[in-house]
């Protein structure tokens, strides 16, 4: 997969300004077709909870080859190698070479006359000074296996959220399992019409990539049609300053103590200013 070194500096430099980016993603026409023949045979297999109205469906797979730590009872299949695979060289032209996956893939699929996804983030340290990091440490990389509008349910993103906090941030309930399944869509924070709000309407095949910080959701669809989106995370191991970094970096980084433990929380606190 070739990038353009002006493609590669753009969508870098929109990744740390705004909190995503969107690439090309190299994808064959025959390699897309067969990546939605395969989340079909998957939608078709399983059950649909209510849990799932807002995000669509929520089937989590593990690789073969890459699997999951944390869930080590996920079923298997070699086309979630795919797509963890598939993006090595776009990540490491964006000089995220660093990255690793958590070994999963989410097919996430928002069927016609599917309500809104809520505005969320999903990073889950916010006790962690590392949470001030001018660069990413968990992103998101999400391919889109139609065409995106806001008619069909596009994302949503308010760009510079991952390092600004904003009246969104202190009204928004927690998102899935932490009670964004029960909330009611009539909520006026969780699906606000914010000024600041982009659409990210994309084509099929292209790649979107997301700081887990960064507040997103997504337009209802209102078609008939299914759309499907297939998503990642991947992740930084180093706490530091990547490789290369030119830029400042925060004092509370510099002075973080290594041993830090490790503690999930995903609601912002003080290290969203």
């Amino acid at each position: 997969m070739h990038l353009s070194a002006d493609v590669v500096k753009a969508a870098r430099e929109q990744l740390l300004t705004d909190g995503f980016c969107v690439v090309d993603g190299g994808l064959s026409e025959g390699r897309i077709d067969a990546w939605r023949e395969w989340s079909d045979r998957w939608l078709g297999s399983m059950t649909h909870p209510d849990r799932w109205r807002y995000q669509g469906s929520d089937i989590h797979l593990m690789g073969e080859r890459n699997v999951s730590r944390r869930s080590p009872n996920l079923p298997k299949d070699c086309i979630v190698d795919e797509l963890i695979e598939h993006p090595k060289a776009i990540m490491d032209a964006l000089q995220m070479d660093d990255f690793k996956s958590g070994g999963t893939y989410q097919i996430i699929s928002k069927p016609g006359q599917a309500p809104a996804l809520y505005w969320h983030q999903d990073w889950g340290r916010w006790d962690d000074p590392v949470s001030l990091s001018p660069w990413p440490q968990q992103v998101f990389l999400n391919w889109y296996l139609t065409d995106t509008t806001r008619e069909n349910g596009c994302l949503r993103v308010i760009p510079g959220s991952h390092l600004k906090r904003i009246d969104l941030h202190d009204n928004l309930v927690a998102p899935h399992e932490g009670g964004g399944y029960e909330v009611e869509e009539t909520n006026e924070w969780m699906f606000m019409d914010h000024p600041a709000a982009i659409d990210v309407a994309v084509k099929t095949g292209q790649l979107v990539i997301g700081d887990a910080r960064v507040l997103h959701g997504t337009w209802p669809n209102e078609t008939g049609e299914r759309r499907t989106v297939l998503l990642g995370w991947f992740y930084r191991r180093d706490n530091e300053a990547p490789a290369g970094w030119d830029r400042a970096i925060p004092q509370e980084i510099a002075d973080r103590d290594p041993e830090t433990p490790m503690v999930f929380n995903r609601e912002p606190g003080g290290y969203l200013r």
